[in-house]
């Protein structure tokens, strides 16, 4: 059965069929090696802020080993200042002592909290990159497929539209050949 009986200009139809094959071969392999890409680029993003957070985890571990050293010291010299001192100077220098000691311990403190959200986000993005490969498997299943039906819809859209455009190149040569038949009669 010829198609061109149903669709007048079937080779339009023939012509989508092969661009529509060869559109899908290339989304096939541009689209997962494009994801592919961000995954990297977010697994670099990932491996750096883990070398940010182990840097920040080494320096908040010398900072409590100095606070460590600290506390000794301030508890030698709240000792040496209540035994030499009495009074108000002693309390004033204390309370300065203390003060100093808090602010110092605040400070560490709080760096080990933020280490220990950033550890908690740096949990969930390593979460979120396992997400995005199993992602990425899943595309190497449509890309086999997408890569088989683009090449089936190109070369049956090829050959057709080959078949279709030469049974009309026929038919117009035979119609030009009856035209100077008649215009050759007299």
């Amino acid at each position: 059965m010829d198609v061109s009986s149903i669709f007048p200009s079937s080779d339009n139809l023939y012509k989508f069929l092969f661009m529509g094959g060869i559109f899908m071969i290339v989304f096939a392999h541009v689209y997962p090696f494009e994801r592919a890409n961000q995954i990297a680029l977010e697994i670099n993003v990932y491996n750096k802020q883990i070398a940010v957070l182990n840097e920040e985890a080494s320096n908040l571990k010398s900072k409590v080993d100095k606070l460590e050293k600290l506390t000794n010291e301030t508890l030698t010299q709240l000792e040496k200042t209540k035994k030499e001192n009495n009074g108000k100077i002693a309390q004033l220098k204390i309370a300065e002592i203390q003060n100093s000691y808090n602010k110092i311990y605040n400070e560490v403190k709080q760096k080990e909290e933020d280490l220990v959200t950033k550890n908690i986000v740096l949990k969930y993005e390593k979460e979120k990159i396992k997400i995005l490969q199993k992602q990425m498997d899943s595309f190497s299943y449509l890309k086999i497929f997408f890569t088989i039906a683009g090449a089936a819809f190109t070369i049956w859209g090829l050959v057709c539209w080959y078949l279709s455009t030469k049974i009309s190149t026929k038919i117009h040569k035979l119609e030009l050949a009856i035209k100077e038949k008649e215009a050759a009669k007299p």
